[in-house]
């Protein structure tokens, strides 16, 4: 509160009253604040002091000020805002009140938030007590109106008695069956089997079963089924397959010209000149035509086709005739 702004003497008026003129501070005070026509609202403004304090300093009645040193407080700043001296309005002020010995009061307005803290944990405390005591009579009221059970003796005598013990005769031990006491006998694999000859010779050559036959490939070029590629005008390489088995024909640099799972029958004619090489998954699966004739299984994965096209083509040997043995 050191830096409170001062109201200016009103111009036109005379020299204001004078401190000795009045019995108390209080008084004096009001004059000078109606000489200078100014409210207490306008002082409390200035002095950040609530309009019922400054009242309060000005009648003389300290009940509604806080405690001492908040009440000298407000009179100097009152004093300093009304332009007088701070120091000798707090010495007047403390000769004409005396401090008496009595406890500091805090700031209307203040709550005294330690008292309500404790009187809240002391009513929780005996609220508590309470709950436990009552839990407590309920508890034991409960226990005492129950139903007294059967005494002892009486529940005795309510069970049942158990039958008497009754002795059975066991007659002699018989044997154990024959299958506990005999093991199973071991049979030999293929002997004494019903369906198989025992005296066979182990060691007789057994018959071996005829292989399955084979897929016919005709010596020469049988369309049976879609045929890929070229134009048979072209002629060229023709790969055939006698059975499922995946063809790629791939061109310079690796560039993929046809790529199919072909099926049994199913072939592709390959044009000459263009480098083309059949990568095969299963290269015994394809048969191999040159100029329509056959010239066996592909025999490599990879296989270049226009060096196939350009061996000699060996055509199909006739049947060997049978030689004719003279009449002996």
């Amino acid at each position: 509160m050191t830096n409170i702004l001062r109201f200016a003497e009103p111009p036109g008026r005379g020299p204001g009253p004078e401190s000795t003129n009045f019995s108390n501070l209080g008084e004096y005070l009001r004059a000078v604040r109606e000489h200078k026509d100014l409210s207490l609202v306008q002082v409390a403004e200035v002095t950040r002091v609530r309009r019922l304090y400054l009242g309060a300093i000005e009648t003389g009645d300290l009940t509604p000020l806080p405690s001492r040193p908040f009440a000298v407080g407000y009179v100097r700043a009152y004093a300093k805002a009304l332009g007088l001296d701070g120091d000798a309005a707090v010495a007047r002020f403390k000769s004409e009140h005396p401090e008496a010995d009595q406890q500091l009061r805090a700031p209307v307005g203040v709550e005294a938030e330690r008292g309500q803290r404790r009187l809240v944990i002391y009513a929780g405390a005996a609220v508590l007590v309470m709950a436990i005591g009552l839990w407590n009579v309920a508890q034991r009221s409960l226990i005492s109106n129950a139903p007294a059970g059967p005494a002892m003796p009486a529940l005795a005598q309510a069970l049942p008695t158990p039958p008497a013990k009754e002795t059975i005769a066991l007659g002699p031990a018989t044997p154990p069956p024959a299958d506990q006491t005999t093991p199973q006998s071991y049979i030999t694999p293929g002997l004494g089997v019903p369906g198989i000859d025992n005296n066979v010779d182990p060691k007789a050559p057994q018959p071996v079963a005829p292989a399955a036959p084979q897929a016919y490939s005709p010596a020469t070029f049988v369309s049976r089924g879609p045929i890929y590629g070229a134009d048979a005008k072209a002629g060229g390489v023709v790969v055939q397959a006698h059975k499922s088995a995946s063809l790629i024909v791939r061109g310079p640099g690796g560039a993929i010209y046809f790529a199919r799972e072909l099926k049994v029958g199913e072939a592709y004619r390959a044009p000459q000149g263009r480098s083309l090489t059949a990568d095969v998954s299963d290269p015994a699966a394809f048969d191999l035509y040159v100029g329509g004739h056959r010239q066996g299984l592909l025999s490599e994965p990879q296989t270049s086709l226009d060096k196939i096209a350009a061996t000699p083509v060996a055509s199909p040997k006739p049947p060997a005739a049978q030689t004719a043995h003279p009449a002996r």
